[in-house]
């Protein structure tokens, strides 16, 4: 606004005061904490400020070497295939229900990755496997997602028992993590991983319809909101498992 109006008219400006606050931190969290808050003409995501960090860009780098387009920052490289993308948020989700077994996290908090949770999901450590192995399995899930509402929009017939998917996907997602573990199988290796999706499916579908059936006030939402559930499944799939 300043500038504009010195364009118009400099000598207006000729006796103008402007307040500043200054804040000195060593602490990049409330560094970040302050961009974020203060700065209200133009408000700076929390995805925004973490975008040039270094665990940021060698995933960057990596996802590069296999032909694929990381988006750092939202929309990053919307001129490319959604096929050769992979966001990070989107990324970051996947990864706490696959690698880290917070299926509802995932589900509920998706605006904490990029805050609170940053540190927990971006370590030093993360690989870019690890995240291509969780949007990976999770796309075969979430085409599943897709097709039962499609046929639900279009009145078409659909597995009522599937209806679950809707709320449930990042628990099957959880869930594909538990039985790769239960048979020892590597869960970067998202190809033999994909093939345990069915299975996923039937397991939380069995314990959804026990859940129904156990309380009148049931709700698919509260269900995988509740930290309990994931421990129900893994207790479960390890009991499946073993054939006990």
């Amino acid at each position: 606004a300043l500038f504009e109006a010195s364009l118009n008219s400099e000598e207006r400006l000729e006796d103008v005061l402007i307040l500043v606050r200054i804040i000195e931190t060593k602490s990049q969290p409330v560094s970040l904490a302050i961009a974020e808050s203060t700065n209200s003409q133009t408000p700076i995501k929390s995805r925004d400020l973490r975008s040039n960090d270094d665990i940021q860009k060698k995933l960057e780098e990596a996802f590069e070497g296999m032909g694929l387009f990381y988006d750092r920052k939202d929309g990053q490289h919307s001129n490319q295939p959604k096929s050769v993308r992979v966001d990070a948020l989107s990324a970051g989700q996947a990864h706490l229900a696959y690698s880290l077994d917070l299926p509802e996290v995932a589900k509920k908090d998706r605006g904490r990755i990029f805050s609170d949770l940053y540190e927990t999901v971006f370590t030093d450590e993360l690989m870019a496997d690890e995240l291509l192995a969780s949007i990976k399995v999770l796309s075969v899930i979430e085409n599943k997602k897709k097709l039962l509402q499609s046929s639900i929009r279009k009145e078409e017939k659909f597995n009522s028992a599937h209806m679950f998917l809707i709320d449930g996907a990042y628990h099957v997602l959880f869930a594909v993590g538990q039985i790769c573990d239960a048979k020892g199988v590597d869960r970067l290796n998202y190809q033999k991983a994909i093939t345990f999706v069915p299975a996923a499916i039937k397991y939380i579908s069995a314990m959804v319809e026990k859940a129904q059936r156990d309380d009148a006030s049931f709700s698919f939402n509260r269900y995988f909101k509740d930290a309990k559930t994931k421990t129900k499944i893994a207790a479960y799939i390890q009991g499946m498992e073993k054939g006990l």
